[in-house]
Parts: C-alpha cells; structure tokens; sequence
C-alpha cells in the first residue's frame, strides 16, 4: 500500500512539473514576447462570462484576437438626461457619447433600454424606436472623436414619485447606465401650465442664426400669472427678443404673463452662434415658467450641412450562386453648394462573402470596406465599387446583405444565394475600369495575382486603349501573364498591356502575377497604380480611368505571439522533467 501511495504521489509531482513547465510559459513578464497565444486562446477566461476562448466565447472571433471581452473592446459609452430629478408629465432629452481609441474608424450598433416611465417622442441619426428601445445600427464611430446620439422623451404622467428612471446604453464591449429619480416636488400633479421650447433644428453652423420659440399654455380652469423665463445657450450671443423681454446676460424674461384658462402664449428670442464654437459642441437653452422646465438642444457643426450626404449602394442583382463575385457599387453624392472635403464611407462585408477588391483606394479592413478621403464636387457623386466572392459555404437560400454609410446616411443591398442564378450582371454596368487582386497581405518570397477588367460602357467603340501598371520594382517582379501577347512592354517599373477592339457593351480582361522579394521589409505598403489610356476613353473622367490597389507585406509574428523555436524549447524542457520525475517513480 505504501508503494502504491509513492506512484500516485510522483505521477501527482510528474504532473504539477509538467504544468508548471505550461504556467511559466504562459506567465512571463509582460516586457517580454513568449506568450504563445492571443487572449482568445490563452484557455483563461479572461472576460469572466463561463466561456473559454475561441469557439466557444462569443466575444472571441478569431484564435487571432488581439483582446476578448468587454474590459478591453475599445469602446466607450456614456448617457445622461442631465437631470437628477424629474417631474412626472415632464420632458428629458437623452444624450448617448460614443468613443473608440484603437482604429481610424469603426462601425458599431448601439442600443438604448429607456425607462419604463418613459415615451420616446424622436432619435437622431435615424435611430429604429420600437416600444422602450432605441438603436442604432453601423455608427462610424472616429478615433479620438466623440460620436453624439440623442433621443427626445416624455415622462408619463403617471409615473410614481420615489421611483428612479433607470436608462441604459450599450455598444459592443462597453454600456453606461443613467439614474433620474422621479419627484413630485419639481412639478406637481396638476401644474396650471405647459411649456416648451425649440429653435427648429437639431444641428446649427457656427456663426448662424437661431429664433428660440417659447410656447407656454394655461391647462388649468382659472386665469393664472407668471413670469416666462430663457436661459440662451453660453455659445451665443442675443440679439433680440418679443414682446419687450428683459435680459440679463444669458438670461431673458417676460414679466407677469397672463393667461385664461385654455389660453397659450407665444414669446421669441433670436440669437446668434459663437463663430468660435467647436464642432459637435451641444447648444442648450432652457424655459421655465414657475415649476415647469423645458429643454432644447442643438448640436453644432463644421463643414458640410447636415444630410448633405447621401448614399445607396447595389450589386444590381436579386440572386447569386456560390463561387460568383458581386459588384457593389456605392454611389456617394454631395447635395450641397460647397466642396465636400475628407468624406469617409464605409461599406459593410456580407456574411458569406470572401473580398476580392475595392476601386478608388477602397481597403478591407478585416471587417469591412473603407474610403477614409473622398473629395465630392458641389451636387456631385462619387461611384465606388468593391467586390465580394460568395463562399462555397454559403446555405442555399441564404440573404447576403451590403450596406454603405456616410454622414449617417445608410443604404443596404440584399442578395439571395441560389443553385442556379438566371442573372449574369457578374460586372456592374457602370464600371468601365477596375482592378483587383486576391489578397492584402503577402509575405516575403509569395506571388500576389491581379485581374484587370475593361468594359466598354461608353457609347463608342475602344479601338485605341492601352493600360500602363505600375508598381515598386525595388521589391516586385513579374512572374506570369495570362496572355503574354496582350503584354506591350514590361520595363524596371511598369507594365502596359494593349486592349483590343470593344465595341459597346464588351468586356475584356487579363490576368497576372507579380513575385513579391524576399527581402522586402515587414509592414511595407506594395502600393501599385493601373491607368487606362488612349484617345478613346479619353472622355471617361479620370476616376473612371484610374485604380490603385493596396497590399502590404507582412513577415513578423504578432508581439504577442513567441517564436516557434522557443516553444518548442520549453515544451520540451517540460517534457523533460515530466519524464525524469516519472523515470524516478518506477525507482522507488
């Protein structure tokens, strides 16, 4: 029996050995870069929501995730109504700020559980209300930037003294939640007036004029007597007001205002905007007459109007099969009189789509489709165009859906995946010049593949049309072509390629592969320009003639990620001293 009790003492030792072998590889000081895996492989639950990793851990994409869970999304969300109290039968505006530090842009859906107490009246941004519920969905939120939602809500009048109204907001990662108690001493029951207060407008230019309306009403059944009083935002400066008002700074009053029952009153203030105030800077004025508050807010703006921006976005199919590759085409059009300057637009990835390529200097992100810099001409539109591969597993029946945003403007695209599809619009009919490649990233010494595609959308025929590629001779090389004899020339640095005849409607395309060097640095950009050229196109604008591709070489493992070599080394260490501690238990 002792024996028996020395063996399961050593395989114990064996075992604690072995796993300490694992501990230490996986706690060592975070200056240093031997930590094998990402936190969605680390087999901690690091997020503390009983799930471990990927694939069970919904917070956890991809073995690849640099982070899993909330405490380390990015993402940052507040909301107030910006009162402590309030009285039943009153009014509150909610206030949603969105922030994320890590990428350029980013796309998020928010969400918005208001108060049972509570109506929604409006959202902002083209908030969804259904019942007690607000979203939003694909906000671009910018880095460094706060993103502001609002939403108008009454209280009811029901609402019981004592309650708290409880509001909570979430974004991906990250939620905030906002406490207003309810109190029947602001306003009771029975309040002889209604007020409000509005200047018409939910964003207002800096420098720009603005007429605060007061409207207040006798709801009671005898005559009362008040005084109406606007505090203008601090962001303005008074110009005039109605009905000989007083002002005192930032403060305007109409004396003694006398009402029959039913009887309501109408009082006017007009301000301007300070030039200097900041963009998104929120504007707020405030009426009160005896114990009843009302609250307008408005969000001021720089650059382009807002809703000057508009979007759609279509593949110009219903159905698709697998293995087929959809043109998006994302039209973003400027409807005001002024440039419009730094647009960025983002387009969503369908759910079973693999990306091939995006024109005007469009990336894939990971998840979705950016142009960060568009310049768009006064009542003009820019046509941009990505494209996307069904995947081979894609259900039959299944809806692939595309959606494009700028300045909160939102188009979606849906396509239904098919056996067999009767439509052949595999190259969108307005896209005379595109250019693609299948992949973003490639490593030292690998190929990249590019297509060129040409169709013939103009209402002549191309008889003389060439294509001039460049690319970085220093760290590329051509390695094939499709069709060798459509190659003109091929000199240090670019390539040209004769288009043959096309007549309207034809289309024409060529493929090729370039050998990226094996000595061509970790995180550089292999950024290449096609050209279309010739007397032909030559009426086609210069967007339509010009595409830049992006890709980039990537050699290095992850910081977080250790070196193969030195796993091994450890593995085998602690397999070392497994096996000499179980060498040992047999000597016993």
């Amino acid at each position: 029996m002792r024996t028996v009790a020395r063996k399961a003492g050593s395989v114990i030792a064996a075992v604690t050995l072995l796993s300490a072998g694992f501990v230490t590889l996986f706690s060592l000081g975070s200056g240093s870069t031997f930590a094998i895996h990402s936190q969605c492989s680390d087999g901690i639950d690091n997020d503390h929501n009983g799930k471990t990793d990927y694939p069970q851990d919904d917070a956890c994409s991809s073995l690849d995730d640099d982070y899993e869970g909330i405490s380390t999304s990015g993402n940052f969300i507040t909301i107030s109504d910006g009162h402590e109290t309030v009285a039943p039968g009153g009014a509150v505006v909610y206030i949603v700020t969105l922030k994320q530090q890590r990428e350029t842009s980013r796309n998020v859906n928010v969400t918005v559980n208001l108060p049972h107490q509570a109506n929604v009246t409006s959202a902002s941004d083209g908030g969804d209300v259904h019942l007690d519920t607000v979203t939003w969905t694909n906000v671009s939120i910018y880095k460094d930037v706060t993103r502001t939602l609002t939403m108008n809500v009454n209280i009811s009048p029901d609402a019981l003294p004592g309650q708290y109204m409880v509001a909570r907001a979430l974004v991906e990662g990250a939620e905030a939640t906002d406490t207003t108690l309810v109190s029947s001493d602001i306003q009771p029951q029975g309040n002889p007036f209604s007020l409000s207060v509005s200047d018409g407008r939910d964003f207002i230019w800096p420098g720009e004029q603005a007429t605060y309306t007061v409207r207040i009403k006798n709801e009671s059944a005898q005559t009362q007597t008040t005084d109406v009083h606007l505090a203008l935002p601090y962001q303005s400066y008074f110009l005039s007001a109605s009905d000989n008002a007083l002002r005192d700074s930032y403060n305007v009053t109409w004396k003694d205002v006398s009402l029959a029952p039913g009887a309501s009153r109408t009082f006017t203030a007009t301000v301007q905007t300070d030039p200097t105030t900041g963009d998104k800077v929120l504007l707020r004025a405030k009426a009160y007459a005896g114990s009843v508050v009302a609250l307008d807010q408005t969000v001021a703006r720089i650059g382009l109007p807002y809703g000057s921006i508009s979007t759609s976005i279509s593949d110009n199919r219903s159905t698709a099969e697998i293995g087929q590759v959809l043109n998006y085409t994302v039209k973003v059009t400027n409807n005001s009189d002024i440039v419009a300057t730094d647009v960025p637009v983002d387009a969503s990835f369908p759910i079973y789509g693999e990306f091939v390529g995006a024109t005007e200097g469009g990336y894939w992100d990971g998840t979705n489709v950016r142009w960060l810099v568009l310049q768009i001409a006064p009542h003009d539109t820019r046509t941009l165009v990505y494209s996307v591969r069904v995947r081979a597993d894609a259900p039959i029946d299944s809806v692939l859906t595309a959606s494009a945003s700028s300045d909160n403007s939102v188009s979606r695209d849906t396509t239904r995946v098919v056996l067999q599809s009767t439509e052949n619009g595999l190259i969108e009919n307005t896209v005379l010049f595109r250019k693609t490649s299948d992949r973003n990233e490639a490593v030292p010494g690998g190929k990249i593949r590019y297509r060129l595609f040409i169709k013939n959308t103009l209402d002549h025929v191309i008889s003389d049309a060439s294509i001039v590629d460049r690319y970085n001779a220093a760290y590329l090389s051509l390695d094939s072509v499709d069709n060798p004899l459509s190659l003109v020339s091929n000199t240090d640095s670019q390539l040209t390629f004769a288009v043959p005849v096309l007549q309207p409607g034809e289309s024409w395309q060529i493929g090729y592969t370039l050998s990226v060097a094996g000595n061509a640095p970790n995180g550089m950009d292999l950024d290449n320009v096609a050209t279309l050229r010739g007397s032909d196109v030559s009426t086609a604008s210069l967007t339509e003639r010009v595409t830049t591709n992006q890709g980039g070489v990537f050699s290095d493992f992850p910081t977080t990620g250790a070196g193969t070599d030195a796993f091994i080394a450890l593995m085998l260490g602690a397999m070392a001293l497994g096996t000499g501690a179980m060498q040992r238990k047999f000597l016993i």
